[in-house]
């Protein structure tokens, strides 16, 4: 089973559309979309309860407050686990081994056509896939210097403190997990997986999930910040202060299962 997870916050524009690509795309692959709306000011609880009256596949789970992006995660995720155990128990035994959680952006800007090989990459034994504007072949359109700056340097900064081998792209959420690494994570970190509410939460999840990962794949995606609509919700002196805070609070911590598995 692939599970979509989208956190949704102020996303009319975009969420509709995409929820269109990602049926087109993923056609005759067992699916689940997950939308999370994260007390959206807009229409964009409306527009995905409609969608969801007319596509079985689609359920929609809102917040009441604004939990932000790592919030919006961990109640995507939360869902998928207990919908894996409810599948588990009607089957009468352990399914989804090769189930797939993929996250990606709610404003159409994470071209849907890569899923399918991020979920086939994910059946062939990698544990975590990520999609890439550094991989070669991969670019990035309508992102302005500024961004395009801090997204590059947080990438260069994370691979000097926290390496992971092959990974150029440190903070772009349109990522694929195996299912059961991820739960794992999530057993051992508990509601500690994402502390981080700015987006420095996409690099903190995928710094502590990647510790539990046997392959990790990259392949180059087109980011088509264009078509976004609306204003950005990155702050950006709160993003760059975030990914410092993330930096000291890791290396704070005592990760003696990390530790213990490097002896």
């Amino acid at each position: 089973m692939l599970f979509v997870v989208l956190p949704a916050y102020n996303e009319e524009a975009g969420l509709q559309p995409l929820l269109d690509d990602i049926s087109k795309a993923c056609q005759g692959i067992p699916l689940q979309i997950i939308v999370v709306n994260d007390a959206s000011t807009d229409h964009t609880l409306e527009i995905a309860r409609d969608y969801a009256l007319s596509n079985p596949a689609v359920q929609v789970l809102s917040h009441t407050r604004n939990k932000g992006l790592g919030g919006s995660l961990m109640t995507g995720f939360k869902h998928v686990f207990a919908q894996r155990r409810m599948l588990g128990e009607q089957s009468g035994e352990w399914i989804g081994h090769d189930d797939v959680i993929l996250t990606m952006d709610a404003d159409n800007t994470h071209p849907a056509e890569r899923i399918p090989l991020m979920a086939e990459l994910i059946q062939q034994g990698a544990d975590l896939v990520v999609a890439s504007r550094y991989a070669p072949g991969g670019k990035q359109y309508g992102l302005n210097p500024l961004r395009q700056v801090l997204s590059w340097g947080a990438g260069q900064v994370m691979t000097v403190f926290f390496p992971v081998e092959g990974l150029r792209d440190y903070s772009c959420g349109y990522r694929a997990y195996r299912a059961s690494v991820l739960e794992s994570a999530y057993i051992i970190y508990g509601k500690e997986l994402i502390e981080s509410r700015s987006f420095a939460g996409m690099v903190e999840l995928l710094v502590k999930v990647a510790n539990y990962c046997g392959e990790i794949r990259e392949i180059p995606f087109d980011l088509h910040y264009e078509k976004k609509q609306g204003k950005s919700k990155m702050k950006i002196l709160a993003t760059i202060m975030g990914y410092f805070a993330l930096i000291l609070r890791l290396k704070k911590e005592k990760w003696g299962w990390v530790e213990w598995v490097g002896e």
